[in-house]
């Protein structure tokens, strides 16, 4: 499964690093941008499988990933 963040999160080395232990087969990739405007700096924020996924906190779209 391809996983994108956006470069713009506050706090992506932190959301990469809980990603890639979350989903260690997986491909994790950090973009310049996600189509999603503005979200991406408040809150976590991933595109997954061409879908946009976002989330109140890191742990909530972990969850969320996991569920697709």
């Amino acid at each position: 499964m391809k996983i994108q963040i956006c470069k713009k999160f506050s706090k992506v080395n932190k959301l990469q690093k809980k990603l890639a232990k979350a989903f260690p087969d997986d491909t994790i990739t950090i973009k310049s941008c996600i189509s999603m405007c503005k979200l991406c700096k408040k809150q976590p924020v991933a595109k997954v499988k061409g879908k946009k996924i976002k989330a109140q906190r890191i742990v909530k779209l972990i969850d969320k990933v996991d569920e697709l």
